[in-house]
């Protein structure tokens, strides 16, 4: 038959298999509101990520960008009459080096003297 030892270890598992069970509950329950709270803010998140890419979108939108380099940057469009022809032997030419940075410097000074009346 069931000794007083043997009832007294049964109570003492019992009691302590209760404890752990109710542990075990509180911790799942725990977690499970930690999951609920992070599947919100994720998709909290996926929704701002949605807004952030539609303005970001807007914000980089080629029309958008040349309006403001035109407006801040101050820039024109290059004209026909200030390109040339790129020459190649101006920077090649190991004989005659006077005359040819002496070329050089005319070609500087007709691109410098194109720009200079438009300021």
């Amino acid at each position: 038959m069931i000794t007083k030892k043997s009832s007294l270890f049964l109570a003492i598992l019992i009691c302590a298999t209760g404890a752990w069970l109710f542990y075990l509950k509180y911790s799942v329950v725990s977690m499970e509101n930690r999951l609920h709270k992070l599947r919100r803010e994720i998709a909290s998140e996926r929704k701002n990520q949605h807004i952030l890419k539609a303005e970001w979108k807007a914000l980089s939108s080629p029309e958008r960008i040349q309006r403001l380099a035109t407006r801040h940057l101050k820039m024109r469009q290059i004209e026909p009459k200030q390109l040339m022809e790129f020459d190649a032997s101006i920077f090649h030419s190991e004989k005659k080096k006077y005359k040819e940075t002496k070329r050089l410097s005319k070609l500087v000074d007709e691109i410098v003297s194109q720009e200079s009346p438009r300021r």
